[in-house]
């Protein structure tokens, strides 16, 4: 079995393709940096070196692949771009696994990046494919750097999501259930929904590192917009300092609070929660 993964350098793609590695399947990738990859991918992994833009280099890395993971990054013109990509699959026939996002705003009148989630996965599911959704809530990850970093400049964390929850998921767990369904057709037309073991504040957060680091882990409340003009201070465009605005707003009212056992169902485990992922990564948390 073939597998080919598009949007393998990011955050998922890695965990995925070690997955996929462990499962005795032969991996590909389209990559514009082939060295550059192979260094975050590692051995066994197939490079095709191309562009999500370039049909030729699409066509030559679709060439008789079983499976496909469909993701790209997020911005004004990711529909666009996984919509093209679709229509290149389309032609050559594997199914698709198409990794979206915080599944209660994949609406057809949601923030933008959830419409565009929206947009191709009704043109996935009347394509033809077998096809699976895989929504993923927020990221564990983006507590590396923001909030660890803000820890270790400033002495705190800012919570721009006041007493609400947040069902953070490991992108190691995502990879896990992408490399699942990548390789068994028995999950066709389902879309699953996946999320860490629980849903902790801000405060939460802060107690579980001050649990496992012994430092004092202080929690500053700001707002939404706050946290998008600092992004913008670090360099975000005006598109993705408003998501993350609109997000986070949507996040403050309890939109991703929710927690599901898809993860386990897919994996046969339990998602790694908030501790483990800072028992992992204690030294960045740790008191300089």
């Amino acid at each position: 079995m073939t597998i080919l993964l598009f949007g393998a350098t990011g955050r998922i793609g890695p965990h995925a393709a070690r997955a996929l590695v462990d499962r005795g399947a032969a991996v590909r990738a389209l990559v514009r940096n082939p060295d550059r990859a192979a260094g975050i991918l590692g051995a066994g992994v197939e490079l095709v070196t191309g562009d999500f833009g370039d049909d030729t280099s699409v066509d030559r890395a679709l060439d008789a692949v079983d499976s496909v993971l469909l993701l790209t990054p997020h911005g004004p013109e990711a529909a666009a771009t996984q919509l093209r990509l679709l229509g290149r699959a389309r032609r050559a026939g594997p199914r698709v696994v198409k990794i979206s996002g915080t599944s209660s705003l994949i609406t057809p009148d949601g923030p933008d990046a959830g419409r565009q989630h929206w947009q191709v996965e009704q043109e996935l599911a009347a394509s033809g494919l077998g096809y699976v959704i895989l929504r993923p809530n927020a990221f564990m990850q983006t507590l590396l750097p923001p909030v660890a970093a803000t820890l270790q400049a400033k002495g705190v964390i800012r919570n721009p999501l006041g007493s609400a929850g947040i069902s953070l998921i490991d992108c190691a767990d995502i990879g896990e259930a992408a490399a699942e369904v990548l390789t068994d057709p028995g999950h066709d037309g389902t879309t699953y929904v996946l999320t860490g073991p629980a849903a902790p504040t801000y405060a939460d957060i802060a107690a579980t590192i001050e649990a496992i680091t012994g430092r004092a882990v202080p929690v500053a409340d700001v707002t939404p917009e706050e946290m998008a003009d600092a992004a913008r201070l670090r360099g975000a465009s005006d598109w993705e300092a408003g998501h993350l605005a609109e997000l986070l707003t949507r996040f403050r009212a309890g939109a991703s609070e929710f927690v599901t056992d898809d993860v386990k169902r897919l994996i046969g485990r339990d998602p790694r929660s908030v501790a483990d992922f800072v028992n992992d990564h204690r030294s960045d948390f740790t008191a300089a």
